[in-house]
């Protein structure tokens, strides 16, 4: 028995349909790529109104790693460990989150504004 369709045609496989495009989380966090000499990753940083007084408190004291620990998932925060970002780096990261989730009109996301500026 053959495989062949009656035309004598081989069957074509159907062509395979796109990868769908990445789900944005629903919780207002974005992703922004963190790019060092030591490589880049992707980091999903939740939204301003998420991060505890702790983690904005290390950003006003220029504390990146600090603010990392404190505010993203274990995964991520290992990624900043591992690509140890400079001063120039933890600032083009800020000013990406800050262009990807600009500031709300309340006070609090307005300080949350000045304290990355302050830190980048």
């Amino acid at each position: 028995m053959s495989d062949a369709t009656p035309g004598g045609e081989q069957p074509t496989l159907p062509e395979a349909t796109p990868a769908p495009e990445a789900v944005k989380p629903d919780d207002g966090s974005v992703v922004v790529k963190l790019v060092t000499t030591l490589g880049e990753a992707d980091i999903r940083v939740p939204p301003r109104n998420k991060w505890r007084s702790m983690a904005r408190n290390r950003l006003t004291q220029g504390d990146d790693l600090g603010w990392a620990a404190l505010t993203l998932s274990q995964e991520d925060a290992e990624a900043w460990i591992d690509l140890d970002p400079d001063q120039d780096e933890s600032g083009d990261f800020f000013a990406e989150f800050n262009r990807l989730a600009p500031q709300g009109n309340n006070r609090a996301e307005r300080r949350a504004g000045r304290h990355l500026r302050a830190a980048s």
